[in-house]
This record gives structure tokens, C-alpha cells and sequence, in this order.
């Protein structure tokens, strides 16, 4: 059994490395990305920061709707699942607005 305090801040450090881990894994590619999306490199800039803030807030938000236990592998299973659903939830968005934004080829 933990203390409540010490499993909320084990919740959000774990929440923290799995979020800061994609965010670090996609800067490049999606700063890349971005660059030719946006045009200027000021813009670029602006929504790579963008994504990666809300890649880490969103898990952020998705851990802390859940309720904290003391229990060490009930806390761990919980703040996986919230973390990469969070996770998931902000590639899914950020997949959806550059899809969208995307040129294509006419078929």
C-alpha cells in the first residue's frame, strides 16, 4: 500500500515519462512535417510546440479523470491505460488535423 500523495505523484511521473518519451520520439518527423505543412518556419515552429504540449497534456488530463489507488498494481495498470489512451487520443488529433491539411494526389 502506498500513501495517497506518493501514488498521485508516482501517477503523474509515470504519465510524464510516456508522454515527454512520444514527444521526444516525434519532434523531428513532426517538425519536418510541419515545415512543409505551414510554409514559414515561425509557423512550423509555433505547432511543433503546439503538438508537443498538448502530447503531454493530454495524457495529463486522461490520468488525472481517473481516481487514484494505493494499490501498486492497480496504480500502474490505471496510469498505463490513461497515459496511452492519452496518448493516442493526441497522435489521433494531430493525425486527423495533418490528414486533412495534407495535399494528394488526384486519382
Amino acid at each position: 500500500m502506498l500513501l495517497p500523495i506518493a501514488a498521485l505523484l508516482l501517477t503523474y511521473a509515470l504519465t510524464a515519462l510516456i508522454s515527454l518519451l512520444a514527444a521526444v520520439v516525434l519532434w523531428r518527423p513532426l517538425a519536418i512535417l510541419l515545415a512543409e505543412l505551414c510554409g514559414t518556419e515561425e509557423r512550423s515552429r509555433f505547432w511543433t510546440v503546439w503538438s508537443t504540449v498538448m502530447m503531454v497534456v493530454t495524457p495529463m488530463l486522461f490520468v488525472s479523470w481517473r481516481g487514484v489507488t494505493t494499490e501498486p498494481t492497480q496504480l500502474v495498470q490505471g496510469t498505463m491505460t490513461s497515459a496511452l489512451l492519452g496518448v493516442l487520443m493526441a497522435l489521433a488529433g494531430m493525425g486527423m488535423a495533418v490528414w486533412s491539411r495534407s495535399p494528394r494526389a488526384d486519382a
